[in-house]
């Protein structure tokens, strides 16, 4: 797995909002910028086929219909989206505002799958019902390709399914949004209790603030990776 590090920041962060690329053509959330993002690394965001949405908060998702008018000049391929019964509508809706002339268009370049456990190419791919805002469906995903677990929180606070993917992944790119965790995110309290608990996972820091990161920067445990903005990674299995 080739995996490009788009954003690592939350919405008030001066990094970029939160996002992976995956093998340079499966996106994991689609923030504010994402397109100009993937063009400024030399890729064209029409090409990307596979998305990913871990839940539909605006700094996860608002870049679509950007995405869509990327793929409409360039008469691209559908891309299919995976994420919750809501999403189609969602996205069908801030379509709507942003570009309304192109909605009726959006059917011919996105397509929908809500099912729990699906696969993009060789990935065998798991979606996690975890715990955000109520009122909020949240997902995390976990990769796996040859038994090798690479897992994707989104945003989530400590819960039971985030033990389960911390337990069954060699890494771990996760929420750690503030110095304390709270119902919605993780923290750096969590994270390092995780870290402690569950040696054989690396995890990997995202969706942070940037009092958060600072104070991340001071931590030695070595199962612990800050992200940063365009760091890329080589998993092999």
């Amino acid at each position: 797995m080739k995996l490009k590090i788009l954003g690592s920041g939350n919405i008030f962060s001066k990094h970029n909002s939160a996002s992976c690329l995956v093998d340079d053509n499966i996106l994991i959330d689609v923030p504010n910028g994402t397109c100009k993002i993937i063009k400024n690394i030399g890729i064209e965001p029409c090409k990307i086929s596979e998305i990913l949405i871990t839940h539909f908060h605006g700094d996860h998702y608002l870049d679509m219909p950007f995405l869509l008018l990327n793929k409409i000049f360039d008469n691209s391929e559908c891309s299919n989206v995976y994420c919750d019964s809501t999403g189609e509508e969602k996205i069908y809706n801030v379509t709507k505002l942003a570009f309304p002339n192109k909605v009726e268009k959006i059917n011919n370049y996105f397509k929908y799958n809500y099912d729990k456990k699906f696969k993009i190419n060789d990935y065998e791919i798991e979606k996690i019902l975890l715990k955000h805002e109520e009122g909020i469906e949240a997902y995390g995903y976990i990769f796996n390709k040859n038994h090798l677990y690479v897992g994707f929180t989104g945003d989530s606070g400590i819960c039971d399914n985030i033990e389960i993917m911390a337990r069954k992944c060699s890494h771990l790119i996760c929420d750690c949004n503030s110095i304390i965790g709270k119902k919605s995110h993780m923290g750096i309290d969590n994270l390092t209790s995780l870290a402690n608990k569950y040696s054989n996972c690396i995890f990997y820091t995202t969706h942070m603030d940037d009092s958060t990161r600072k104070e991340l920067e001071k931590l030695t445990l070595k199962n612990i990776i800050i992200l940063n903005d365009n760091d890329e990674f080589i998993f092999e299995d």
